[in-house]
């Protein structure tokens, strides 16, 4: 696909009632618009014709009987409607009672008649035709008189037919643009209906992927939508019962294991009450097998944590914590007070709604991942970031590419990096299970460079407020 825009449902749905109202009242204007305007023009032509012909017969009466009167008097004695205009050709001479159009009088031929015209009325035959006159339309109507070689010839001006039709134009125009207006707000209100179960659905998908897996669509809104919605609960309720088989398949394991490791354990700590008595090669042994029982009883442990924690049964025992005092006491109690925290003013006072235990393993958890993967810790600090407290952990190590910054909180992940990253001696869930437990406290964990070098992981919990505790003030 292109850079290009790509608009959503709502947004196509609301166009496409807009431009289908746009086209069919422009199709119906302009319909409108030609049959007034056939009609309109049919009706005025035939007004036109039906006047030429009465007004012809009585130029005809008059110069037939009227003694001693002569055309221009004839002519001088009708009344007609504004811009209409009357002609007389007769033995080769046009006669007029307006000098307002074309020439009044003489052998040339008004301008506002046509020659084609002028030549089929003279050659006996009635005419009638559209013409300018003046700069705007008539209708020209040319009748025979038969008598004394005279032809008589109205021009009926079409200067208000034409303003009826603009402002027919301009209604038709605002009623079209009107329409569009309204099927762009139909269209709106509809698609805001059409998509409202798609949005209920993305709503409760989220939930889920957040992992509230108790989350189900109903089934007994719309009954199109009720296979979706069926279809969608059988794939959660699924994909709910595999992660509880796997959580306490992680924890019946996890049981078992913890017997047969005791008793490693007090194998291994007795062996170690006679090694003195071992030769080189033995205490070598010795010291890998105790490494590897330790690593092994951590490993047992934290995967005991997640899988509570994948089960929902995490349980925390929040209280009301100073968090300076909290992360002070926990980096001496595990550096004995090698690791230096920076607590600045505005956050000397900052209290956090926590459990002690969880949260102090979560950040034993990054100060020993500082120590096996990052040269470890150099320093760490307290902050406050507006609604968040921020707790970040220093390493002196060659710090996190930013393409393994998300991946080093999954599960097993020991990193793939040259160095000491790579190295195999963790058991890959600690920083999976201080993700688990900062989420659980409605918070998160992050990795960013530190400045100078070096990783900085950063514990970030909600504030509860800034003073004493149980005071007001929260944030």
């Amino acid at each position: 696909m292109s850079g290009a825009r790509r608009f959503g449902l709502r947004a196509r749905a609301t166009a496409s009632f807009a431009a289908g109202a746009a086209l069919l009242s422009v199709a119906l204007a302009a319909a409108s618009f030609g049959l007034a305007h056939h009609y309109l023009l049919a009706q005025r032509e035939a007004s036109a014709t039906t006047e030429t012909y009465q007004d012809a017969r009585l130029v005809r009466r008059d110069l037939l009987f009227g003694v001693g009167l002569r055309v221009e008097d004839v002519l001088s004695s009708f009344t007609v409607p504004q811009g209409t205009v009357l002609f007389v050709y007769q033995r080769g001479k046009w006669y007029s009672a307006s000098v307002a159009i074309g020439e009044a009088a003489g052998t040339s031929r008004p301008v506002a008649l046509p020659e084609a015209l002028v030549s089929m009325v003279v050659g006996g035959q009635p005419a009638r035709q559209r013409v300018m006159s003046g700069g705007q339309p008539a209708i020209a109507v040319g009748v025979p008189l038969g008598t004394e070689g005279a032809d008589y010839f109205e021009v009926h001006s079409l200067r208000e037919l034409a303003r009826t039709l603009d402002l027919l134009a301009v209604v038709l125009a605002a009623c079209a643009a009107a329409t569009t207006l309204g099927g762009l707000l139909i269209g709106r209100w509809l698609s805001g209906r059409l998509v409202r179960p798609l949005n209920a659905t993305a709503e409760v998908a989220a939930a889920i992927a957040g992992g509230a897996l108790d989350k189900r669509l109903p089934v007994d809104g719309d009954p199109d939508l009720a296979v979706l919605a069926h279809s969608f609960n059988d794939m959660v309720e699924a994909l709910a019962e595999r992660m509880r088989r796997d959580a306490r398949f992680a924890s019946d394991v996890s049981h078992e294991l913890r017997s047969p490791l005791t008793t490693v354990q007090a194998s291994v700590e007795l062996l170690a009450g006679c090694r003195p008595r071992l030769d080189a090669q033995g205490q070598r042994a010795l010291d890998l097998l105790s490494g590897e029982v330790g690593r092994f009883s951590t490993m047992v442990q934290e995967l005991l944590e997640i899988s509570r924690s994948d089960a929902g049964a995490l349980g925390l025992d929040l209280e009301e914590l100073a968090l300076a005092d909290l992360v002070a006491n926990t980096v001496a109690a595990w550096s004995g007070e090698r690791v230096p925290v920076a607590v600045p003013p505005a956050a000397a006072n900052v209290w956090v709604a926590a459990d002690r235990r969880r949260f102090q393993r979560a950040l034993v958890n990054v100060l020993e991942n500082a120590r096996t993967y990052g040269g470890g810790p150099v320093g760490v600090g307290v902050a406050v970031d507006g609604a968040w407290a921020r707790v970040s952990v220093d390493d002196a190590g060659p710090g996190v590419a930013p393409g393994e910054r998300e991946v080093v909180f999954e599960r097993f992940y020991r990193g793939a990096v040259a160095g000491r990253r790579g190295d195999a001696s963790g058991t890959g869930l600690g920083l999976s299970l201080v993700r688990e437990h900062m989420r659980a406290h409605g918070g998160d964990v992050a990795v960013t460079e530190r400045p100078g070098g070096g990783a900085r992981f950063v514990l970030s919990l909600p504030v509860l407020h800034l003073d004493g505790p149980g005071t007001t003030g929260e944030r």
